[in-house]
């Protein structure tokens, strides 16, 4: 099972250590920001210079507008993402020149502080100024270049405008390769050293280049620093020295080259998964009328099209043309009792991007040359090395003990669709791949339908014989308005939608529009939406971007983008100015179901699913808005990867509470009336079923991961197999149905945004799990006051630190305990 992403990448050693996606995922961000950036799978970071040193770029003066500017529905100068002076494709890179040059400026001020000879005399508030403000300095840059390449992830990924995705993808290339500089900058490491930890006197060279895991930090100034500014200082460190800045500066030049590579393979896999949609013919009168009750015409129409944008349905009785679209596709896979239709569907979905199986191949080769030569055993070692689990070696225990106590549900869940298939098909011995969608679909149905026989639980005034379907009741415009209801709610906080501009709008191509079209698409209307949030407290909060339908050339995927991370300078940082309070800006790009009638004026009717991932990457959006963080750096979802889906898996979980459907999510597109506590409940018990099936292709997925990237990587090209047949042999040892010839994992886009990385959803949802259980349950029984300190709690122990606060605390904070595994499995077994 694929899971939504964040996409937004951070700087990640100056931008990763800088910088850091992703997720991206959930996006999470790029390789380009990792070290200074060390970019990392979601949400690039930038920095930005302080407005108390001697320079403070004008561009980014333009960036930090006042928060109430930030907030109007409409500005006087609409710009593409609201961001200041993006009005043209080639403003991208205008902005990406304007960046680097200021970046240079702050190199240039860090490079010459070097220069100051060492005073033993220096004051310890005059020291604890200088690591202050060289820690703003850094984040200054990881903010200038963050704030640019991430407009250019999302504008590639999402524009309708080819020239304007193709301007983002300049820009974008040439930040990246910028990033490789920056991370290659000794002077920014030893700026860091000599102010921040005081190892060393003078800029000259150092005694030690490696990291000794924080004891340097114990001595001088380090210890008057909050935790904060102290977790930021080791955070960049480690992430410059895992980047290689120990190393020569000939290695160095070789891993940049290497960077660079590794960027522009990440670029074509993902290009590819979103550009390489393959159409072909289904035959047979049986199959055609198959499709015909499944899909209606008008909306296979909108997922069948040629490569210049135009409908190429064969349309006979006889014939008739598919597309390897996602939606079409799992919609025909889950609905279709055809084996014969499934199977075609499946081994079509899932042989249709060959090309990619040789980019990954050269991807897992360089990720390991790579890393390797930063001193790593495996790519798998270099990105777990910042990750709450730590090594490999963590991820396989943790995998394996989720394994062990999944594996009896996992082999009931199976043998029921294995019953259910012989019921249909008659005589069968095995479920193919392209059975399980179809089965679990079939099998859930027939428990709904005789759970709800057998429930005597008539207190809530149900007809005996209402159905227990659950289609209808869900609809995009509910599901906003729940979301509304759940912020204020939870947090006292108001989600209000405002106009936009049409300069302002990435889902209409301008050069196509109509002379005289509206400069403002009414609220509602279109198929990108804006929202503003603020609290009466805390005050505005930052934008949120809706994109919620496909359209040609747009990612293809669930994800989180991060347009500006927020961070606020401290009022009792006096060095720096107050009233410097950067708002961040997010997107949430889905590709929800068109509506089903040709009028535009229709509801958006969703089905279950598609509200769960709605609300998925909700949370990550939520993430981005509520962290109130001194640094870009460690804002909002830039924490760590395997912590960062927590808050994600937590708001998902929301959209299947029983008590939350009945009372505000699901109310019928066409009565207008809300589901009954009954049906909800229903609804919430048919998520367990075949949870097992799930949670063991997950376990697939996140070992296959961790073999590609791992200390004997899979690519023929340094000596080992193919990545498609570990991909087979896993799913044979683990009994999950695979299918000859088929490489599924050519478009499975988080090898990308999440290598080595992937097990973190699981992981993560471990967590989720238990901080639902614990303090964010809405019971019919909890009062509003209960609601509040719960999702206050959460806020302000969890939310509003970002990556600023250590995951292991934030959740014994919130829980009161160190996390279990249990409520997740207790989850599981709910009937």
């Amino acid at each position: 099972m694929t899971q939504p992403l964040i996409m937004s990448r951070s700087l990640n050693s100056l931008i990763r250590s800088i910088c850091r996606a992703a997720p991206h995922h959930e996006s999470k961000c790029h390789p380009i920001a990792r070290h200074i950036a060390s970019f990392r799978n979601r949400s690039t970071k930038t920095k930005r210079h302080d407005a108390h040193s001697s320079v403070y770029p004008s561009h980014q003066r333009s960036l930090q507008r006042s928060s109430s500017s930030q907030t109007r529905p409409s500005e006087p100068n609409p710009t593409l993402f609201s961001l200041p002076n993006l009005s043209q494709p080639t403003d991208f890179l205008q902005l990406a020149r304007i960046a680097t040059e200021e970046c240079d400026v702050i190199r240039k001020e860090l490079a010459s502080s070097l220069q100051t000879p060492h005073d033993t005399e220096t004051p310890i508030e005059e020291s604890i100024s200088q690591a202050k403000r060289t820690l703003h300095q850094l984040d200054d840059i990881s903010n200038l270049v963050c704030t640019v390449i991430d407009a250019c992830e999302l504008c590639r990924s999402v524009h309708a405008s080819a020239e304007w995705r193709r301007a983002a993808g300049d820009a974008f290339g040439m930040l990246s390769e910028y990033i490789g500089a920056l991370n290659a900058d000794e002077r920014l490491y030893l700026s860091l050293r000599r102010w921040v930890f005081h190892d060393i006197q003078d800029g000259a060279g150092s005694e030690s280049s490696s990291f000794n895991g924080g004891q340097d930090g114990n001595r001088g100034v380090m210890r008057h620093l909050s935790p904060e500014y102290q977790r930021m200082a080791y955070a960049m460190r480690r992430e410059f020295e895992r980047d290689g800045i120990h190393l020569s500066y000939n290695q160095r030049e070789e891993a940049r080259e290497l960077n660079n590579v590794i960027v522009g393979l990440e670029s074509l896999f993902s290009a590819n998964i979103t550009e390489k949609t393959k159409v072909y013919d289904v035959t047979g009168e049986s199959m055609v009328g198959e499709v015909d009750r499944i899909v209606p015409r008008h909306i296979l129409g909108q997922l069948v099209r040629s490569t210049n944008g135009q409908v190429t349905m064969n349309s006979t009785r006889s014939s008739l043309t598919l597309s390897t679209d996602a939606l079409l596709t799992n919609t025909l896979l889950a609905h279709s009792p055809s084996p014969q239709l499934r199977k075609e569907v499946y081994m079509q979905s899932n042989t249709s991007i060959p090309e990619n199986l040789n980019v990954l191949d050269s991807l897992i080769r360089h990720r390991h040359l790579h890393s390797t030569l930063l001193g790593y055993k495996s790519y798998a070692h270099r990105v777990l090395s910042d990750r709450m689990v730590g090594c490999p070696e963590k991820v396989e225990e943790f995998l394996s003990s989720m394994e062990k106590r999944c594996r009896g549900v996992y082999e009931n869940d199976m043998e029921v669709l294995l019953k259910a298939k012989r019921y249909v098909e008659g005589s069968a011995t095995d479920i193919e791949p392209w059975d399980v969608p179809f089965y679990t679909s079939f099998v859930k149905s027939q428990r709904q339908h005789l759970r709800w026989k057998e429930d005597s639980n008539w207190t809530d005034g149900d007809d005996e014989h209402e159905s227990s379907q659950f289609s209808g009741y869900f609809t995009l415009e509910n599901s906003i308005e729940g979301m509304k209801v759940l912020v204020k709610d939870l947090f006292g906080i108001e989600m209000v939608e405002a106009n936009i501009p049409i300069q302002e709008r990435w889902d209409v191509d301008l050069a196509k529009s109509p002379e005289g079209s509206d400069p403002i698409v009414s609220i509602g209307g279109g198929g990108l939406r804006k929202f503003v949030f603020h609290h009466q407290e805390e005050g505005p909060l930052g934008t949120m971007y809706f994109d919620m339908h496909p359209r040609e050339g747009k990612f293809v995927h669930a994800a989180h983008f991060t347009i500006r991370c927020g961070r606020i300078r401290n009022n009792d940082e006096t060095s720096f100015t107050s009233n410097n309070h950067q708002l961040p800006i997010v997107a949430l790009v889905c590709n929800l179901s068109p509506s089903s009638s040709p009028d535009p004026s229709s509801a958006t009717v969703l089905s279950h699913s598609e509200v769960e991932t709605l609300f998925h990457e909700f949370g990550h959006g939520l993430h981005s808005l509520l962290s109130r963080t001194s640094f870009q750096h460690l804002s909002g979802t830039r924490a760590a990867m395997d912590f960062v889906e927590t808050p994600s898996h937590w708001m998902e979980t929301y959209a299947r509470d029983p008590s939350f459907l009945s009372k505000v999510l699901a109310r019928h597109y066409i009565t207008g009336l809300p589901m009954s506590h009954r049906r909800a409940r229903h609804l919430a018990l048919s998520h367990v079923d075949f949870r097992g099936v799930e949670v063991q292709t997950q376990i697939v997925h996140s070992r296959f991961d961790q073999a590609l990237f791992g200390e004997t990587p899979c690519s023929p090209s340094l000596g080992g197999c193919t990545s498609t047949e570990i991909f087979g042999r896993l799913h044979q040892e683990a009994g999950v149905p695979y299918a000859m010839g088929t490489h599924w994992h050519s478009r499975f886009g988080h090898l990308v945004t999440y290598g080595a990385g992937y097990y973190g959803y699981l992981y993560a949802q471990t967590f989720a799990a238990d901080i639902w259980a614990k303090a964010a349950s809405t019971s019919t029984s909890s009062s509003s006051e209960t609601v509040r300190q719960g999702g206050m709690k959460i806020w302000k122990e969890m939310l509003i630190h970002g990556g600023a606060k250590d995951p292991k605390e934030m959740l014994v904070a919130v829980l009161g305990r160190e996390p279990s595994v249990d409520a997740f499995f207790d989850g599981m077994s709910q009937k």
